[in-house]
């Protein structure tokens, strides 16, 4: 069996899951005196050692919530480059590592390229060894991708956060979201919520696209004449089954996240039930504490289902949308299939009527040229013979020293041969006047079909 990840230290093999270079990146912190969030931006491993060095110390109980924003690594070729590709340097990781306490388990989180959410509980018999690690992870199937790892020490009560793969408006929203949190910040789900608001936003803004070209198309179709030779060309055809394809797609992954949703939604009467179950223990603050802040858990995780249930409607109306459209692009397509059977079989009629007209004239005239052939073989031995014995060019009573053949015979032949030439020539003229005719028919029909 796969069992999850359970060991925390990280190894070499790990580390060499990451591609390390420095780039711009922005860390929120929230600690539990102030009541506003501060902004780091840091540029390079010194900034980066600074920070390290003035930062206070989770020991202490200071930081309420620590969110690390790594900056998306430019394109590869024409391809986003993965969340695995950090904006630090492989020192300053391993630093974030301890002072996050960032769980081993996000490499297999980001390496599966799929959405997933999962959740890992250490408790270790104190408050301050106990420690909740959750990781989350969005498709690679569509630009925009993050990937998330988020701990949670209930014995400090601070809540530490690594985002993946960050562009500036996602670093933006991130940075919003935190801001208009307010007291939420002490819930250590809110930045699984504000990963599941980004995710919802992604999902959306491509449903949404698909079915306002859609809606452009169906407008055309309804407000102009439609000819299925003019309008489904073999372009404008793959630009409809390329439609259909995206609407598929996005439907599957809106659907493997709204499991990850509703898997979400049950981590959250997890969480619920194992504050309830420590109540009596002593975290961050005593017992008392511990209760309040337990029902300051359960609003706050009554208030994110709510919000998670009405992102999963807006899910199910996006499914139902993207079907829409794969649906009427396969009844148009249906519609164009037939309309080219029925142009063919109007096409096929007319040749069918054209033939039959052709069948009966040339059997029309097979009839004629039998009947002269068969008036020919009749009269024309009669006819030679007997014009040949009346020509004066024959004397079969000579006179004694008279040749029987007349010495003019030889204009029979020349006239004879002439006349034969004159009629196959114009046999030929008007045969070949015959066959263009029909190869200009031919050709005209051709066009037509095409």
């Amino acid at each position: 069996m796969d069992w999850p990840t359970e060991d925390v230290v990280w190894t070499n093999n790990d580390l060499r899951a990451f591609n390390f270079a420095e780039r711009p990146t922005t860390v929120l912190q929230k600690l539990e005196s102030d009541t506003t969030v501060t902004k780091n931006e840091l540029l390079n491993e010194q900034d980066w050692e600074d920070w390290f060095t003035n930062a206070p110390n989770e020991n202490s109980g200071a930081t309420e919530l620590g969110v690390v924003l790594c900056t998306r690594a430019p394109p590869i070729f024409d391809d986003n480059a993965p969340v695995s590709h950090v904006s630090v340097t492989r020192d300053t990781w391993e630093k974030i590592v301890k002072s996050f306490h960032v769980h081993r388990s996000v490499i297999r989180s980001i390496a599966r390229h799929v959405s997933c959410f999962s959740s890992i509980y250490r408790d270790e018999g104190t408050s301050t060894k106990s420690k909740i690690y959750f990781t989350a992870r969005m498709s690679k199937l569509l630009p925009g991708d993050l990937a998330l790892s988020v701990t949670y020490i209930p014995g400090t009560s601070s809540t530490f956060a690594v985002i993946y793969g960050c562009n500036e408006h996602q670093k933006q929203e991130v940075e919003k979201r935190i801001r208009l949190a307010e007291d939420k910040t002490k819930y250590p789900l809110l930045i699984i919520g504000i990963f599941a608001e980004l995710e919802r936003e992604r999902l959306v803004e491509n449903a949404e696209g698909l079915v306002d070209g859609f809606a452009l198309t169906s407008n055309r179709f309804e407000n102009e004449a439609w000819d299925a030779s003019v309008h489904m060309s073999n372009e404008k055809t793959q630009g409809y089954l390329r439609l259909c394809a995206q609407s598929r797609n996005i439907t599957d992954q809106i659907r493997a996240v709204k499991r990850q949703t509703l898997k979400l939604m049950g981590e959250i009467d997890e969480f619920n039930d194992y504050f309830a179950s420590h109540k009596g223990e002593a975290y961050s603050g005593g017992a008392d504490n511990s209760s309040k802040k337990a029902r300051h858990f359960r609003k706050a995780g009554a208030q994110m289902k709510k919000r998670l249930q009405d992102i999963i409607n807006e899910y199910d109306d996006k499914v139902d949308e993207c079907n829409m459209i794969v649906g009427n692009t396969t009844l148009a397509m249906q519609t164009v299939w037939n309309q080219i059977a029925r142009h063919d079989s109007e096409l096929n009629t007319r040749i069918a009527q054209t033939n039959t007209v052709v069948s009966l004239e040339a059997k029309k005239e097979g009839t004629q040229m039998k009947l002269i052939a068969l008036l020919t073989m009749v009269y024309l031995p009669f006819s030679s013979v007997a014009a040949i014995f009346s020509m004066d060019l024959f004397d079969w009573d000579p006179p004694e020293g008279k040749p029987v053949v007349s010495k003019f015979f030889w204009v029979f032949a020349v006239v004879a041969v002439g006349l034969t030439a004159i009629t196959f020539f114009a046999w030929y003229q008007i045969t070949s006047r015959h066959e263009l005719k029909a190869s200009q028919k031919a050709a005209k029909l051709h066009n037509t079909i095409v």
